[in-house]
């Protein structure tokens, strides 16, 4: 039990990391490129 509790927390973790980094890619997108590529819009 213990092992998944910890398993559960990195993958939070992880995913809150990549919230913020992702939040960070989309504000430089919105200040420094506002036409963005298709791509990166999907």
């Amino acid at each position: 039990m213990k092992l998944k509790g910890s398993m559960l927390s990195l993958i939070a973790i992880l995913s809150f990391t990549f919230a913020k980094l992702g939040s960070g890619v989309n504000c430089w997108g919105v200040l420094y490129q506002p036409k963005m590529p298709e791509e990166l819009r999907n």
